[in-house]
């Protein structure tokens, strides 16, 4: 059977409530971490919700949003 878990403090917590006997020997084998497989954000949080905030300040309170929404697409399409 093949466990999988994650190393914190040089301890690995086993995923899905796996439980092993104490005093069993294992082998270990790293995986590459998702950060460092290439993948990249689309857009940072940081980077977001200054925009985010622009969009909530254009909004109405009652309104069709999604007009607004898609002229903003489009805006940001045409960048």
């Amino acid at each position: 059977m093949i466990y999988k878990g994650v190393v914190r403090g040089n301890v690995i917590h086993l995923e899905d409530e796996g439980t092993l006997p104490e005093g069993m020997r294992v082998t270990v084998t790293p995986e590459e971490p998702v950060a460092s497989r290439g993948l990249k954000p689309s857009i940072t949080l940081q980077e977001w919700l200054p925009e985010a905030r622009q969009v909530r300040a254009q909004l109405p309170r009652t309104s069709d949003s999604v007009d607004i929404l898609r002229q903003l697409r489009e805006e940001r399409a045409s960048r």
